[in-house]
């Protein structure tokens, strides 16, 4: 788990495997950005505030809002300027294909409405299997107050995901990460990130809040799909409409 530290104007490291390393930047005094991928694919999602996101060698410009998610190829440079105070996440993982740079809106992505109470939630898949990455599936998910999410208990070992949480203020949940002999509950607020390596990971909201949290997979490329195993105690619970295929 990483506590959210509140750093302002400098990179803060969320998540650091060989798959995947997820950063934010809070800007606040510092409005503008540079960076390249090297040899990795790149995500910037603005988590609040506006920016414009320019790729330095086809001077191609991309206006981002907040949730929107811009995905840029391996081998790029690329200049990021705030329109005002605005919290970034910038997500990279290895890759082999340099596909074109390109934007998900979070506002043309439909909602799944998944589940049934006390696990109601729902789902937008901002990148999913059929979009081009190398690895990457990227969505979010805001959970009803009180309520369960990532329920029926699912995994998917050998696809590290990251949850970083927002919309919650300084109201709790708890984070459950559970895999043989190694049980694990975690206190998350807006802001905290817990990353994923293998075991299920369901989580739970208070009361008069709900559960949102952006939810990024770095998948084996010939692995890249949303295909998961179910905890076989909760596998008879209905599902209702879901991003998942099960095994």
């Amino acid at each position: 788990m990483h506590r959210d530290s509140g750093a302002v104007d400098e990179l803060e490291h969320l998540c650091d495997i060989p798959e995947m390393n997820v950063s934010r930047l809070r800007m606040r005094e510092r409005l503008e950005f540079e960076s390249e991928t090297g040899g990795a694919e790149a995500l910037v999602i603005p988590m609040a505030g506006r920016v414009k996101l320019t790729v330095s060698e086809k001077r191609e410009s991309f206006e981002l809002g907040e949730k929107d998610v811009c995905y840029l190829p391996r081998g790029s440079r690329f200049e990021v300027v705030a329109r005002g105070p605005t919290d970034l996440l910038i997500a990279r993982a290895p890759a082999g294909t340099a596909y074109g740079a390109y934007v998900k809106r979070f506002s043309d992505t439909p909602a799944i409405e998944s589940g049934l109470p006390p696990y109601s939630r729902r789902i937008y898949t901002m990148l999913g299997e059929r979009d081009p990455a190398n690895r990457f599936i990227v969505g979010f998910v805001e959970g009803q107050p009180g309520n369960w999410t990532s329920f029926p208990p699912h995994r998917h070992d050998g696809k590290p995901e990251v949850y970083v949480y927002y919309g919650m203020g300084r109201k709790f949940g708890v984070q459950v990460v559970a895999a043989e002999g190694d049980e694990k509950a975690f206190v998350v607020r807006e802001g905290d990130s817990v990353l994923f390596e293998r075991g299920y990971h369901p989580n739970v909201a208070t009361p008069s809040v709900g559960m949102n949290f952006v939810w990024i997979i770095s998948a084996d490329p010939k692995q890249r799909d949303l295909s998961v195993e179910l905890h076989p105690e909760y596998s008879s619970l209905p599902m209702g409409a879901t991003h998942l295929t099960t095994k």
